[in-house]
């Protein structure tokens, strides 16, 4: 897995779950670890990291917190050619 910069664009559930497996790993937390901290199941991380969607957001929203990470919703156009954010950004003839 590539070297996360943060802050980081997030634009599919994927991107939640490597942040997310991102800084567990960085704070050497196994899935089971994580999962004992937040009541969750080793399976659940585990999808959550490999990016399968879940409606489940209040468990996903577990995980971010019981890591430190926050979440930022914005209005504000981030530049589709700003490589910053770690992710593969879409040319500006694809749009969001």
């Amino acid at each position: 897995m590539p070297q996360i910069k943060y802050p980081y664009r997030v634009r599919l559930p994927k991107y939640i779950g490597n942040a997310i497996k991102d800084i567990r790993k960085k704070k050497q937390l196994t899935q089971g670890d994580l999962a004992d901290m937040t009541g969750t199941s080793i399976k659940f991380v585990s999808d959550v990291e490999r990016g399968k969607k879940t409606v489940q957001m209040d468990k996903v929203f577990d995980l971010i917190i019981a890591l430190g990470l926050q979440l930022y919703l914005t209005t504000k156009t981030i530049p589709l050619t700003d490589q910053s954010y770690g992710t593969r950004l879409l040319s500006k003839n694809q749009g969001e």
